[in-house]
């Protein structure tokens, strides 16, 4: 098993809610970890965050500018701290196949001061619980970047 279906299954071994705003290059992911469709990613990362004070392991699985909408929270989320881990999925677009800007979310791990983990096929699963981990043990969000093949 590799890529996609690792992750989901990876995801769906450690967390216990999954929110989403499909996009390229995640929508396929999403899906295979049964991801709630919320209205938008900032409110995916609130009720993740809600999970989280609830005692609850919560991922949040978005595309690349899906993350520029879940600043506010997450910076904030750094100062208010977590009870159980939350780890965002980004799925950056480095040719920009899917969207029309090309990002590099590893960034935002210097923004918010959090773990950002960039897995490859093999080191998938690891990274996964790796994530929620480092959320819980450093009480903020981690952030695993993926990048289409």
């Amino acid at each position: 098993m590799r890529g996609e279906e690792a992750l989901a299954v990876a995801l769906r071994r450690s967390a216990d809610r999954f929110y989403t705003v499909p996009g390229y290059p995640i929508s396929g992911l999403a899906e295979r970890a049964g991801a709630a469709i919320t209205v938008n990613e900032k409110t995916a990362l609130e009720y993740a965050l809600g999970d989280s004070l609830s005692g609850r392991r919560a991922a949040v699985i978005v595309k690349h500018v899906g993350l520029n909408a879940c600043v506010d929270p997450l910076v904030h989320a750094t100062a208010q701290g977590l009870r159980s881990g939350v780890t965002i999925v980004v799925g950056d677009d480095m040719r920009a196949a899917g969207s029309d800007v090309v990002q590099d979310s590893r960034y935002y791990g210097e923004v918010a001061r959090v773990p950002v983990i960039e897995p490859d096929e093999e080191t998938i699963a690891p990274a996964v619980e790796a994530a929620f981990k480092a959320s819980e043990t450093f009480s903020r969000v981690a952030i695993v970047r993926v990048t289409p093949a």
